[in-house]
């Protein structure tokens, strides 16, 4: 007796996908495909100029799976690249040349092809029929790869699941074409985007950090940025972190937060802490007055909005950062990832150095990449040495950052927080005004260096600029 009509869709709805009947294709099966679709295509480009520019831009080699006409289609191309006459005779001379004509159907392949008129009415159709049947072949290619690398994995399987990710994503980025754009349109597009920034009083193009000095200076976090965050513990360097999330968040950006040092109930607190202006150590202990529900009511709802998605799995490595930061952003137009910290990041079992400095700089590399794969600004948060501390006024420097000088070069921006840490060291002319945290930004590859004042509130963890105009 055959399968009843229903049983899948039973056995999807209990959730038993095991039981689930898959028919296996044979070895012998043949990859989808439609060689009528392709003559088709190929038909118009041949019969008429203006498909055929349109077919160049839309199409691709590998969209035509029959080895004689994906042939074809390369010769048609090359002939448009060299300004020649298009036409079957041409065409076959052409190939004629490259000895590929009777590799191709020889000269009656060629005029039947440009004798089919009816082909100009439905190309459109035919053409996306055959980018369908290119992302189907490359699933299957996609899989078989992805099968390959399961049966041979290396002793870090958290490589293989973001080779696996990003081998099933590049199917879909392949529907996402590049399209030309004349510098007319583009001066035009920027003109109208300079008018809705000044309009809006907005100056940056990245995301938005919420501070409107820092904003002046770095124009927002850029796509592909390495932005670096060193304190000297104590100071504040996480605290600024989750006032950044929050208010990039606040500006519209979706952010992958990854704190392998705090809960995310922790960073729960704070953010609440910093949001209901209600001291952290108050929230810890539950010690909330009557009057603070209606602020923390407040707070919630507001956080609650957010997209923050936080991360707090111990011992994490690049790599599965990489991975678990595509799976969450993915589909996102504005995205940002925050590691909290750089030096609790663990290196991959199969790549662990002889000295830690080695394998700081390989993850600092590491990071740099995943902000170019993943087309978002990462944000690491990093130590600095003890250095620091020994040094006339304590200010900290480039080179302080902690075991290894790879951060600093690979970072597009290195950001260094500095404060007094007591009465008598705030009254110091060389050390900063109590509360007062210099936001020293000390690399910046693409704008000024400078310094932005913030006031640190202790109680609720919370950051205020204070003079966004200071050089």
């Amino acid at each position: 007796m055959g399968t009843a009509p229903n049983s899948r869709a039973a056995h999807l709805r209990a959730g038993s996908y095991d039981a689930i009947p898959i028919s296996s294709p044979s070895p012998d099966a043949e990859k989808p495909q439609d060689p009528a679709a392709e003559r088709s295509v190929l038909s118009a480009m041949i019969i008429s100029e203006e498909v055929l520019q349109d077919a160049l831009v839309e199409l691709k080699e590998d969209d035509f799976y029959r080895p004689a006409n994906r042939k074809i289609y390369a010769a048609i191309r090359d002939m448009f690249d060299k300004s020649l006459p298009i036409d079957p005779v041409s065409l076959a001379d052409y190939l004629k040349s490259q000895d590929e004509l009777e590799r191709v159907g020889g000269r009656a392949y060629l005029l039947e092809l440009g004798n089919n008129s009816f082909a100009l009415a439905s190309w459109r159709h035919h053409a996306e029929m055959l980018r369908r049947d290119t992302t189907l072949r490359q699933i299957i290619d996609a899989s078989a790869m992805i099968t390959a690398l399961a049966y041979d994995a290396p002793e870090d399987t958290k490589e293989v699941v973001d080779s696996a990710e990003r081998m099933i994503l590049s199917v879909t980025d392949r529907d996402i074409k590049d399209k030309y754009k004349s510098l007319q349109d583009v001066m035009e597009s920027l003109y109208n985007e300079l008018g809705e920034m000044c309009q809006s009083q907005e100056h940056t193009f990245g995301v938005n950090t919420g501070f409107p000095g820092i904003d002046a200076k770095l124009l927002g976090l850029r796509p592909g940025q390495m932005v670096v965050i060193g304190a000297r513990p104590g100071v504040g360097k996480t605290s600024f972190a989750l006032n950044l999330a929050a208010q990039a968040a606040a500006s519209g950006a979706s952010v992958a937060l990854f704190s392998l040092e705090m809960s995310s109930v922790e960073i729960a607190q704070r953010l609440l802490s910093s949001y209901a202006q209600i001291n952290l150590q108050d929230i810890r202990s539950a010690n909330i007055k009557p009057q603070d529900w209606e602020k923390i009511l407040e707070a919630t709802t507001t956080l609650s909005a957010l997209d923050i998605m936080i991360d707090d799995t111990p011992g994490t490595t690049v790599t599965e950062i990489r991975a678990k930061a595509r799976r969450m952003l993915h589909g996102k137009e504005n995205g940002v990832v925050i590691i909290d910290y750089l030096q609790l990041v663990s290196p991959p079992p199969s790549h662990r150095a002889d000295s830690r400095a080695t394998e700081v700089s390989e993850m600092s590399r590491g990071i740099k990449i995943m902000a170019k794969d993943l087309g978002v600004p990462v944000i690491a948060l990093s130590q600095l040495s003890r250095a620091v501390e020994s040094r006339n006024g304590k200010r900290p420097q480039l080179s302080d950052l902690r075991e290894s000088g790879s951060i600093e070069q690979d970072a597009d921006i290195v950001i260094l927080l500095d404060r007094s840490m007591t009465e008598e060291e705030a009254e110091r002319n060389d050390r900063p005004d109590a509360n007062v945290t210099e936001f020293i930004i000390a690399k910046n590859r693409s704008g000024p260096l400078g310094i932005v004042d913030l006031v640190f509130l202790p109680g609720s963890t919370k950051f205020v600029e204070v003079d966004p105009h200071r050089e």
